[in-house]
C-alpha cells in the first residue's frame, strides 16, 4: 500500500470565550492505494419500438444476447445483479405527435478476469449495445480503509501532541472521535475497439491498476493549562 495524501485541519479552542470547554479539535485524513483485482461492469439494455409488445420483444432479444455471453464466460450468479425492466412512452419530436415505447434495464457484473471484460464488451458492441461502463475494484479495500484510518489517527495524535507542547497545555483525555471512510471516484475504463487486434495486449490486461481508499478523523481532546 502507498500513502497518497495527508491533510489536516487544526483548531485550538482557547481564550475567555471558550475557557469553559478547553477543547482541542484536530481533523486529519489519509489515503492509501490497494491493488485492483476486479472490474465492476455496468450494462444498460435498451430497446425502442412503436408498441409495448414490440419494444418488449426486442428487449428480450438483446437480453438473450447478454445471457448467452454470461453463460459462455461462466459468470457466477452471485456476480450478476440486475434491475427489473422499465418501460415507458417517449415523444420522438415536438412537431410529431407520434410516441414510441422504450425499455431500459441495468445489469452489473463483477469480473475478476480482466480479459473477460474486453471479450464481453466487444461482443456487446457487435450486437448493437452502446451503453456500458466499467471501473476497477479491489478485494483489499476494507484492509486499505483500516490502514488509512490508522494513519489518520496517528497523524491527528502527533499533531495534537505538537500543539500541546507548543501551546503550553496538557492533554488530559479524548472527548470524542468521529471518523468516516470514502473512496476516490471510480476510475472509468474506456471502450474497447470492436475490431482491434485481439492478439495484442491492452492497458487493462498489461498494466497493474490501483484503487484509492481514504479515511478522515475528527478528534476532540480535553486539555488543561500547565
Amino acid at each position: 500500500m502507498r500513502l497518497l495524501t495527508t491533510s489536516l485541519t487544526l483548531l485550538l479552542c482557547v481564550g475567555s470565550a471558550f475557557a469553559q470547554e478547553n477543547a482541542l479539535s484536530v481533523n486529519a485524513s489519509s489515503s492509501v492505494e490497494v491493488p485492483a483485482d476486479g472490474i465492476n461492469f455496468n450494462i444498460n439494455i435498451n430497446a425502442e419500438a412503436g408498441s409495448p409488445q414490440e419494444a418488449y420483444d426486442l428487449h428480450q432479444q438483446r437480453e438473450k444476447v447478454l445471457i448467452d455471453l454470461l453463460r459462455q464466460h461462466d459468470i457466477p450468479e452471485e456476480d450478476i445483479q440486475f434491475e427489473p425492466v422499465a418501460i415507458n412512452r417517449v415523444s420522438t419530436r415536438r412537431e410529431d405527435p407520434e410516441t414510441r415505447v422504450r425499455t431500459r434495464q441495468q445489469v452489473s457484473l463483477g469480473l475478476s478476469d480482466f480479459t473477460e471484460y474486453e471479450a464481453i464488451q466487444i461482443a456487446l458492441i457487435e450486437n448493437g449495445y452502446d451503453e456500458f461502463s466499467g471501473n476497477f475494484t479491489s478485494s483489499e479495500s476494507d484492509t486499505g480503509r483500516d490502514q488509512a484510518l490508522k494513519e489518520a489517527l496517528g497523524i491527528a495524535r502527533n499533531k495534537a501532541e505538537l500543539i500541546a507542547q507548543e501551546s503550553d497545555i496538557v492533554i488530559t483525555s479524548v472527548k470524542s472521535i468521529n471518523y468516516s471512510h470514502h473512496d476516490a471516484p471510480p476510475r472509468p475504463l474506456l471502450e474497447a475497439a470492436a475490431f482491434s487486434d485481439k492478439s495484442a495486449g491492452s492497458l487493462v490486461t498489461e498494466y497493474d491498476q490501483m484503487v484509492t481508499v481514504s479515511a478522515t478523523v475528527s478528534i476532540q481532546y480535553d486539555f488543561k493549562q500547565k
